[in-house]
């Protein structure tokens, strides 16, 4: 089945989807030249096949194409990983005197790739805990092969809570990390923990905040990550690489950071972190405005 939305105003696909690393962990996979981004979905049943989900750009249309799908999944799917839903008005409005970050949205900025369910969000964002990027795209290769749905699919809450933390810290080679990923995929699996509860429009920031630093370990960075995929920006989501890059382009020393970072974005308000984020990442997206 094929599907078109119509995209928003200052609209970039390569821009979303390059918003930030996911499009280079599996089960997504970007084709750049042919501008062509894929995912996995696995079957709604066990037995079912898994099924992949191609997006590419036409014109002002956003094409989606997958098999097993209806209009309205593949329309929703499509909604959730390009965050057509975020509303950038006021943050247009904030930046109006800026011209860095008001080249970045009209460039198409602002909108963060996200995965096709929150719980693949979650995980990914977990796995990026004190590590290096080469050793979290190791472990999500090793979580898919070892419970994703035919080795191709991102695992399931319910796939992954069937493993031990001994096994998933054996096969997955996550570390310390096996307990919470773990722990947090039985309790979503079991329904002690709703994630639709992290995306109610109605909460504040600061409340779903304190709901993700309740889950064993989820801290600050992880948390603050996480929101920013939702489409919330309160919070700077600090750690070593941006902590890094903002010292690169704003030199000072690296004891006082954390305060820079905070007092330099705080005009910014509800929108600081991507004021934060966008200027951190405008050089990934120069060769190709």
């Amino acid at each position: 089945m094929q599907v078109r939305l119509d995209l928003p105003p200052d609209f970039s696909f390569d821009r979303v989807v390059r918003s930030h690393g996911w499009f280079e962990l599996p089960p997504f996979s970007y084709d750049a030249p042919r501008r062509t981004l894929t995912t996995v979905l696995g079957g709604a049943r066990q037995s079912a096949p898994a099924r992949r989900i191609a997006f590419s750009p036409e014109g002002r249309r956003l094409l989606v194409e997958g098999d097993g799908a209806s209009r309205a999944q593949l329309e929703a799917l499509a909604r959730r990983i390009f965050s057509l839903d975020v509303d950038l008005l006021g943050f247009r409005k904030l930046v109006r005197e800026e011209p860095v970050l008001r080249r970045g949205l009209r460039g198409g900025g602002g909108r963060i790739l996200r995965a096709p369910t929150l719980f693949e969000d979650a995980v990914k964002m977990l796995l990026t805990t004190n590590c290096s990027w080469e050793a979290t795209r190791g472990m999500v290769v090793r979580l898919i092969a070892l419970c994703g749905d035919g080795g191709e699919a991102f695992p399931t809450a319910q796939a992954v809570a069937r493993f031990t933390p001994a096994v998933l810290k054996a096969k997955v080679r996550c570390g310390y990390r096996a307990g919470a990923l773990s722990r947090f995929a039985r309790r979503v699996a079991s329904g002690r923990l709703d994630l639709a509860r992290w995306e109610r429009k109605d909460a504040p920031s600061a409340d779903v905040r304190e709901e993700i630093l309740a889950e064993h370990g989820f801290g600050p960075y992880a948390a603050e990550g996480l929101l920013r995929i939702l489409g919330r920006h309160d919070f700077l989501a600090l750690d070593s690489w941006v902590r890094k890059q903002y010292r690169r382009l704003h030199p000072g020393p690296a004891k006082t950071v954390d305060r820079a970072i905070a007092r330099r974005y705080a005009r910014y308000e509800s929108y600081r972190g991507l004021a934060l984020w966008l200027e951190l990442t405008g050089a990934w997206h120069e060769e190709n405005p």
